[in-house]
């Protein structure tokens, strides 16, 4: 009895003992506590895309520059190592494309380079107004690095019933010396013969500054501005031998020129101005709608209005045409 009594306190003891070390029951899956997994900070780009920023960036480079970035953004985005590639190779061919440009334009002689468009209208009335009339334009543009030339010639007249109602000649040529993004100088020299205007001949000529208000694909705008001489042989009749025919001016002109490209193939265009002096003065305006036929042809219709402040008696102020053309383009 006495060895039991002794042997208790050693058998709790050891009980306890086996209770601490044997393992932790499982707990079923069923009834497991489910813990949130944790969000990553920042989401990593999908495999072989290139991130937005990383891509205006490349874009953005300068020529010099475009290797220590596409190197860069090798290193920080592996995960789109082609995308890159194809990116700079299609800029560096942007870029040799613009180089052999300038080559071209730099090297090439003042009769290369030409393009421009050749536009005709017709008109044939018959009945009781015998009427028939016809009108030309000639526009042509050479465009170099930092100069662009225009030249531009045009006919029109009209008869009815067999006398002559309408006969206007004109030419002109303009170069344009670029020395800025926005801003240029211009010469002008202009021909005109209008007999029905009251003048046989009228020489202009002009220069000053422009400035390109706006110029993006579908969009451009530039106005132009600066002092004119104008010398003018007015038409008399054979009543007024001793009248002169002859004025001398000292004028400004201003001009505008607008190309608006409204949707698809559908072009508005619009040429306006004035020659201010000390005498006659001249506002003027054309303004046209062309759209694409088929290939290098086009059709276009025109509206074209001038006005006389001073013109010779017997003549009026204001003169305008409407007319459809056919347009070729080379």
């Amino acid at each position: 009895m006495w060895r039991i009594a002794l042997a208790a306190p050693f058998c709790v003891a050891a009980a306890t003992a086996s209770a601490q070390a044997a393992p932790p029951l499982e707990v079923p899956v069923e009834a497991s506590v489910e813990v949130p997994a944790e969000v990553p900070a920042e989401e990593k780009p999908a495999e072989g895309v290139l991130p937005a920023p990383v891509a205006e960036m490349i874009r953005a480079a300068e020529p010099g520059q475009l290797d220590t970035i596409a190197a860069l953004a090798r290193r920080t985005q592996p995960q789109a190592m082609a995308e890159i590639d194809a990116m700079v190779s299609e800029i560096r061919a942007v870029q040799e494309a613009e180089k052999q440009r300038r080559r071209i334009l730099a090297t090439q002689g003042f009769t290369n380079g030409w393009e421009g468009e050749a536009a005709l209208g017709a008109t044939f009335t018959t009945g009781n107004t015998d009427q028939q009339g016809a009108s030309g334009k000639i526009d042509l543009v050479k465009q170099g690095l930092t100069w662009r030339h225009r030249l531009f010639a045009e006919a029109d007249f009209q008869e009815s019933d067999g006398e002559r109602t309408r006969e206007r000649y004109g030419a002109s040529y303009q170069a344009d010396h670029r020395f800025s993004p926005r801003f240029y100088t211009f010469g002008f020299i202009g021909w005109e013969n209008d007999r029905f205007a009251g003048f046989s001949r009228r020489f202009t000529e002009s220069a000053g500054f422009g400035w390109i208000a706006a110029e993006r694909p579908r969009l451009r705008l530039a106005l132009e501005g600066g002092p004119a001489l104008r010398q003018t042989r007015f038409v008399f009749d054979e009543l007024e031998p001793d009248a002169d025919r002859s004025r001398n001016e000292l004028s400004v002109r201003g001009k505008t020129n607008l190309r608006w490209t409204i949707v698809g193939d559908l072009i508005f265009t619009e040429d306006a101005g004035f020659i201010v002096g000390n005498g006659n003065d001249t506002l003027f305006a054309n303004s046209a709608l062309t759209t694409k036929l088929v290939g290098s042809l086009s059709t276009r219709l025109s509206f074209d209005v001038k006005h006389e402040t001073d013109p010779p008696d017997d003549r009026v102020k204001t003169d305008t045409v409407t007319r459809a053309s056919l347009v070729y383009k080379f």
